[in-house]
């Protein structure tokens, strides 16, 4: 998964890095890596911060998608997304539903 999204921002020319590794030191987003973190039922999981942002169950070809859709236009995708955690972290809800009416 982090290949896709690596060889996605790269041809976009978006992600952030040294110019001799093939990155643009002026690139906005910074792609990093994670073992786990705790949501193996849900498959793989990105997420986009600061946003807050959990997508769930992401393949390879939802990649392009994310990228464009959300990192570009600012839009999240909605099929894809779990939760966000605003980056106060105080408060979980679903993408698209306000705080009163989440359940858990």
């Amino acid at each position: 998964m982090k290949a896709a999204f690596e060889r996605e921002l790269l041809a976009r020319e978006i992600l952030f890095g040294k110019e001799n590794k093939g990155k643009n030191p002026k690139g906005s987003v910074v792609l990093t890596e994670c073992g786990s973190v705790g949501f193996c039922v849900i498959g793989t999981a990105v997420m986009v911060y600061p946003d807050g942002i959990w997508y769930a169950q992401v393949r390879a070809a939802d990649v392009a998608e994310i990228v464009e859709e959300h990192l570009v236009n600012g839009r999240v995708v909605e099929r894809l997304a779990l939760l966000k955690v605003p980056a106060a972290g105080k408060e979980v809800m679903r993408p698209g539903q306000d705080l009163q009416n989440w359940e858990a």
